[in-house]
C-alpha cells in the first residue's frame, strides 16, 4: 500500500484567490492512500522542516506551481528536497493548478483544480522509484590534440582515471605542425607551437594519465551502463623506459622515408622522431622499416626489439570524450585549383614552409597567391562543402603576415569570395594590418594553370569580369572536416551530414555533449577552431565527464521490453536518437543511457516497450478522471517536456485565456504517444491535441517530425471513421504561448459547433 503526502500550496494567494483550497483537500483526504496533508502559502520559500514531516510517506503529490516552470520550486529542485527527507526522487507528481488553472481561466475553477489534483493521484498511484547504477570512475579520451590533451589532464587531476590514445607517436597533433598560434580570440598576437607543445604535453606525461601513442580504438560498444573499447596498440618496438632519445639508432639507418609531419616536404629515417621536440621524447620505427638491424646495434640501451608485436587491450569506462580533430578537404576534388601541380599548396603545407623561413629549394617565392574559399562555401553543385571553415581567413591573414617578415621582398595577394571573414577583436586587427602589404582581390577563381614557368590564376570579379595574376605560389585555403567518424557511428552518435557530432538540445546549455549519455565531443571534431576554443572545450568536456561518472541517478523515466512481445524487428534501435538500445535476440535497453524520450515506446509495432513512469495506462487513467468537472467538449492537449508544456505555462503569465474544459498532461517527447494510444484516448475524450518541439529544435532530433507524420497518417483514417480533425498537431515553441491558446480556443469552438 502506498503512503501518499499532499502538499497544498495558496502561492501567497494567487491560486486560492480562484481556488477554494479548503474543497481542494477534502477531496485529496479521501483519496486512495493518501495518509497526510500539509497546507503551506509559500511552497517555494518555506523551510525544508515542514516537507521533513512527510518522510513517512512514499510518495508527495503536490498541488502548486509548474514543476517546469517555477523560477524557484521547479523539478530538479522538488527531486534533490525529496531525497535530502529520505523519498525516492521519482516519487512525486505536480498538480500545476497556477499556471495551468488559476492563471488561465477568469472566476472560479475550483472544479478543473480537483480535477487535476485526481489526475495527478491516478499517475502517482503507479510511479516506480527511480534506480541508481555504478558507472566506472575512468574516461578514455580519443585523439591526443591540444582539446584531448587538456582533458586528460584535467580529468586526471580531479581524480578520474584518465586513457588517451592518440594514432600518431606524439600527442599534439595538428598544433604540432604549426610554427605560431593565435595568442587567443582578443589579443593580436602568436605564440610558438614548440613553447606551448611541450608545455601542455609534459603535463599529460606528468597528470597520472595514461597515454597508448601509436594506437586507436578499434572497437566500442556499450554494455552494464558503461563503455568497452578495445585498443590495438602498434607494436612497440622502442621501449620508452630505455630509450634515451640520444639519435644514435637514427644515425645509422640506411633507409629514408618521407615525413608526414611535415606534409611529406622533407625526409626522415625510418626509425627517427617526427620534430625535436616530440612528445613522448623516444624514437619511433615507422613501415617502411626494412629491420636491418642497424639501429639495434647503434642503441647504447638495448631499447630496440625489432620483433615486438601489436597488442590488444581490452577496457572499461564509464565516460568517453571524443577529440580525434579535423582533416582536410580532399583538395584534388577541385581540378580548377590545380592541386596536384607541385607549387600549389595547401594552407598546412605553407605552415611548414614557414617553419623553414620560407625557404623552397633554396629560395623564396617572388610572389605569393593565397585562395580563401578553397572547398569551403560550395553553392549547390559544386564540389566542396557548403558551410565557411571558419579559422581560414584569419589562418591565411596570418600566414601573410608571416611571409611579410621572412620575405619583405615577396608580393602578396589574398584572393578571397565576396567577404574575408575575420571574426573577433584580434582576427580584425591582424586583417587591417596585412591590408597595409597585402593586396586583396574579390573573385572566384576560374583556372590555375603553368604558363612560361609561372602560374597563371583566372578569376572571375563581382562584376564578371576576367583577371589574371601571376605567382609562382599558390596557397589553397582548404576547408576542414571531421576525424574520427567512424568512432561516432560505433557509439551511436548522431552526426549532421558532413559528420559534425549533434550536440545536445539546448546546445547553448550543453556544450561538448552528444547526445548520446556520457560521450563528449572536443576540438575541431565539432567543427573548426583555433587552439585556444579546442583547449577550452576539453576542459568543458572534461568538467562534465568527472560529474558524469561514479553512482549515477537514473532518469525518472526509462524504456523497458517486455522480451516475451519483441520480436527483434529494430525499429526501436533505428527511432532511439540516444543509442541506448542494441537488438540481438530481443531488443535492450540499457537504463544507464536511456534519455527517456519514448520515442521507441510509441514506434514499436508489438507494444513491447513500456517508459516507466509514463506508461499508457497512466495516461489513459488520467483522462479517465480528467473530466468530470468540464463543461463543453473534452479537449486533451499533450503538451512535450521542454517546449510547448511551458508554453502553456506563459498562457496565463501573458493573459491569455482558455476554456476551462482543456486538461492538459506533460508527456515525454511529443513522439511518446503511439497511434494505439490516441485511438484508447479518443473512446474518452472529444479532441486531442499534441504540440512538439519547434523544427530543428527537438530535444531528441526528430521525435516531433516523427509525431506530425504519425498524426498525418492517423487523420484520414479517423475521418473514415467519423472523428475528423479529432486530432491535432502542432509545432510549438516556448514562445508560442499566444499560438497555443489560439488553437485550444479555435479547438474548443470546432467541437462545440461539431456537438450541436
Amino acid at each position: 500500500m502506498a503512503q501518499i503526502g499532499v502538499v497544498i500550496c495558496s502561492c501567497g494567494g494567487q491560486i486560492s484567490e480562484k481556488i477554494d483550497l479548503n474543497k481542494l483537500e477534502e477531496v485529496a483526504k479521501g483519496l486512495k492512500d493518501v495518509v497526510k496533508i500539509i497546507r503551506t502559502d509559500f511552497l517555494c520559500t518555506e523551510d525544508i522542516e515542514k516537507l521533513r514531516s512527510l518522510a513517512d510517506c512514499d510518495r508527495i503529490l503536490f498541488a502548486a506551481c509548474s514543476e517546469r516552470s517555477s523560477l524557484t520550486f521547479n523539478e530538479d529542485r522538488i527531486a534533490a528536497i525529496l531525497e535530502e527527507i529520505g523519498i525516492n526522487r521519482a516519487m512525486y507528481e505536480v498538480a500545476n493548478i497556477r499556471e495551468q488553472c488559476a492563471w488561465i481561466h477568469d472566476g472560479d475553477v475550483t472544479g478543473k483544480a480537483i480535477d487535476m489534483l485526481k489526475m495527478t493521484h491516478v499517475k502517482l498511484l503507479m510511479n516506480k522509484p527511480a534506480e541508481e547504477v555504478e558507472v566506472r570512475k575512468k574516461a578514455l579520451v580519443v585523439g591526443g590534440g591540444v582539446a584531448g590533451m587538456q582533458a586528460a589532464i584535467d580529468l586526471a587531476r580531479e581524480g578520474v582515471e584518465a586513457v588517451l590514445v592518440e594514432k600518431k607517436p606524439y600527442i599534439g597533433g595538428h598544433t604540432c605542425q604549426i610554427p605560431l598560434l593565435f595568442q587567443c580570440e582578443s589579443w593580436p598576437s602568436m605564440c610558438t607551437s614548440e613553447c606551448i607543445i611541450p608545455v601542455l604535453a609534459r603535463e599529460v606525461m606528468n597528470s597520472g594519465a595514461r597515454v597508448f601513442t601509436n594506437s586507436e580504438v578499434v572497437d566500442i560498444w556499450k554494455e552494464n551502463g558503461n563503455f568497452v573499447a578495445r585498443i590495438r596498440k602498434a607494436p612497440q618496438y622502442v621501449d620508452p623506459s630505455r630509450c634515451i632519445s640520444c639519435g644514435k639508432c637514427s644515425e645509422v639507418c640506411p633507409v629514408d622515408v618521407e615525413n608526414s609531419f611535415d606534409c611529406g616536404m622533407s625526409k626522415r629515417k625510418a626509425i627517427d622522431k617526427e620534430f625535436k621536440l616530440a612528445i613522448p621524447d623516444i624514437y619511433n620505427i615507422v613501415e617502411e622499416c626494412t629491420k636491418c638491424g642497424e639501429c639495434v646495434e647503434a642503441c647504447p640501451t638495448n631499447a630496440i626489439n625489432l620483433d615486438a608485436e601489436e597488442e590488444i587491450i581490452e577496457e572499461v569506462f564509464g565516460t568517453v570524450i571524443i577529440s580525434t580533430g579535423f582533416k582536410s578537404f580532399d583538395l584534388r576534388r577541385l581540378e580548377e585549383l590545380n592541386y596536384t601541380h607541385p607549387r600549389v599548396i595547401s594552407s598546412m603545407e605553407m605552415e611548414r614552409i614557414i617553419a623553414r623561413k620560407m625557404n623552397i629549394d633554396g629560395e623564396k617565392p617572388e610572389h605569393v597567391v593565397f585562395v580563401l574559399c578553397s572547398g569551403s562555401r560550395a553553392e549547390e553543385g559544386e564540389e566542396g562543402v557548403p558551410y565557411c571553415s571558419k579559422t581560414c581567413c584569419a589562418i591565411t591573414v596570418k600566414q601573410a603576415n608571416r611571409v611579410m617578415v621572412l620575405s619583405p621582398e615577396t608580393e602578396i595577394t589574398v584572393i578571397y569570395n565576396n567577404d574575408v571573414r575575420a571574426y573577433e577583436r584580434a582576427f580584425e586587427k591582424f586583417y587591417r594590418n596585412a591590408q597595409n602589404a597585402v593586396d586583396f582581390v574579390n573573385g572566384r577563381v576560374e583556372e590555375i594553370d603553368e604558363e612560361n614557368g609561372m602560374l597563371k590564376i583566372i578569376i572571375e570579379t563581382p562584376d564578371g569580369d576576367e583577371e589574371e595574376i601571376e605567382a609562382d605560389l599558390v596557397v589553397l585555403a582548404e576547408a576542414v572536416l571531421p576525424e574520427g567518424v567512424e568512432l561516432l557511428e560505433k557509439l551511436k552518435v548522431r552526426t549532421d551530414r558532413f559528420g559534425f557530432p549533434i550536440e545536445f538540445q539546448p546546445r547553448i546549455l550543453r556544450p561538448t555533449e552528444s547526445h548520446v549519455d556520457r560521450v563528449y565531443v572536443a576540438g575541431s571534431v565539432s567543427g573548426p577552431k583555433i587552439v585556444q576554443e579546442a583547449v577550452e572545450q576539453g576542459a568543458t568536456a572534461a568538467l562534465r565527464a568527472k560529474q558524469s561518472v561514479g553512482i549515477k541517478k537514473l532518469p525518472k523515466f526509462v524504456s523497458k521490453v517486455d522480451q516475451d512481445l519483441c520480436s527483434a524487428c529494430r525499429i526501436c534501435e533505428a527511432a532511439c536518437p540516444h543509442g541506448a538500445i542494441d537488438v540481438k535476440d530481443f531488443a535492450y535497453v540499457d537504463p544507464a543511457f536511456c534519455q527517456g524520450c519514448g520515442l521507441c515506446m510509441a514506434a514499436c509495432p508489438s507494444n513491447a516497450i513500456q517508459l516507466v513512469n509514463f506508461e499508457d495506462e497512466q495516461i489513459i487513467r488520467q483522462a479517465e478522471v480528467g473530466f468530470e468537472h468540464a463543461d463543453g467538449p473534452k479537449i486533451l492537449a499533450l503538451l512535450c517536456y521542454w517546449c510547448s508544456y511551458a508554453a502553456a505555462d506563459l498562457m496565463g503569465r501573458n493573459g491569455i485565456k482558455i476554456p476551462p474544459n482543456v486538461r492538459t498532461i506533460r508527456i515525454r517527447c511529443s513522439s511518446s504517444i503511439n497511434s494505439n494510444l490516441i485511438a484508447e484516448l479518443l473512446k474518452r475524450v472529444d479532441g486531442i491535441l499534441i504540440a512538439g518541439c519547434p523544427p530543428k529544435n527537438c530535444h531528441h532530433l526528430w521525435g516531433n517530425y516523427m509525431m506530425a507524420k504519425r498524426v498525418g497518417l492517423m487523420n484520414p483514417v479517423m475521418a473514415a471513421l467519423g472523428a475528423p480533425n479529432a486530432v491535432r498537431w502542432e509545432y510549438i515553441g516556448v514562445t508560442n504561448w499566444a499560438e497555443l491558446g489560439k488553437v485550444l480556443n479555435e479547438m474548443d469552438k470546432y467541437l462545440r459547433e461539431v456537438r450541436t
